[in-house]
């Protein structure tokens, strides 16, 4: 994703923008995207810092259009008037804003989507079109981010999907686990997680992406209560048994939440309830998969 103030010197193309944060690429944001005209592009105007939903890479391949981003570090102390003379000195042909019905702009959030005709007029750019998207609802919910982060801390695996239009997913390079599963339980790979925002801990039914291929799997988040108590994501790819290689890349997609984290007496049990949540993990799987 390319820096928007790079282009101060060398300008763009594009005629239509659409701003906001776009640091989830959730349902809201893929429709305003899609109110961007064929020559358009997106700003994503965000933090860097994790964790988050979807980390910044991983936004560019839901956007069907060119994607620039202006950190909010960058720009938090410019006036409006600042941030809007921005936008067309790198856009000079400038002719339609796209955002969202709760955009502000302007230090300390200093103005609105209702401000910002007036103040295009006082640029002399009274002539650009507002294109606002209203409020996005699931079940009556608006779709924000900072909502879908509460829903994945809680652990609402469910209402977070309908709210992004796919699977949460986290990515992250496999490390060496215990080793007590493949020997004594059922084998289950470990992943270092860095950029994401930790789902409630417990046992989820998931999917994984290894090598370009997704298996049906259960994953377990949480501190290893039974054995090390040492904190852990780990997945168990259902019926399969696959060649890993630590230090390669795996993604979990979750699908719903099944059950809360659980001290077991001895091994015997623990395997016996992981034999449960398989099970449950191949039903619920099935209807995708």
């Amino acid at each position: 994703m390319k820096s928007f103030l790079s282009f101060v010197n060398s300008k763009l193309p594009y005629e239509s923008i659409a701003i906001g944060k776009f640091d989830s690429m959730h349902k809201a944001h893929i429709k305003l995207l899609r109110l961007v005209d064929k020559n358009g592009c997106a700003l994503s105007i965000a933090s860097v810092k994790p964790p988050f939903v979807t980390p910044p890479k991983e936004r560019l391949q839901y956007a069907n259009i060119p994607f620039y981003r202006l950190r909010f570090e960058s720009i938090k102390n410019w006036d409006s008037i600042e941030f809007l003379k921005l936008l067309f000195v790198v856009l000079p042909n400038l002719k339609k804003i796209v955002v969202g019905y709760d955009f502000f702009f302007g230090k300390n959030r200093m103005n609105s989507v209702v401000d910002m005709k007036l103040l295009l007029k006082d640029i002399g750019r009274e002539y650009v079109v507002i294109d606002i998207l209203e409020s996005q609802r699931h079940n009556g919910t608006p779709i924000h981010t900072s909502i879908i982060k509460e829903l994945i801390k809680y652990g609402d695996m469910q209402s977070v999907n309908a709210m992004l239009g796919r699977f949460y997913s986290i990515s992250g390079l496999i490390i060496k686990g215990q080793g007590i599963g493949k020997k004594s339980i059922y084998p289950t790979i470990n992943i270092k997680n860095t950029l994401y925002i930790t789902p409630k801990y417990g046992v989820y039914a998931t999917f994984a992406v290894y090598d370009n291929s997704i298996y049906k799997s259960v994953s377990f988040v949480g501190n290893r209560l039974s054995t090390d108590n040492k904190f852990c994501i780990e997945t168990y790819i259902i019926d399969m048994d696959l060649k890993i290689t630590n230090g390669n890349k795996l993604k979990i997609l979750f699908v719903e939440y099944l059950r809360n984290n659980k001290k077991f007496d001895d091994i015997s049990k623990l395997k016996k309830q992981i034999e449960n949540d398989i099970l449950h993990s191949k039903i619920l799987l099935s209807q995708y998969l």
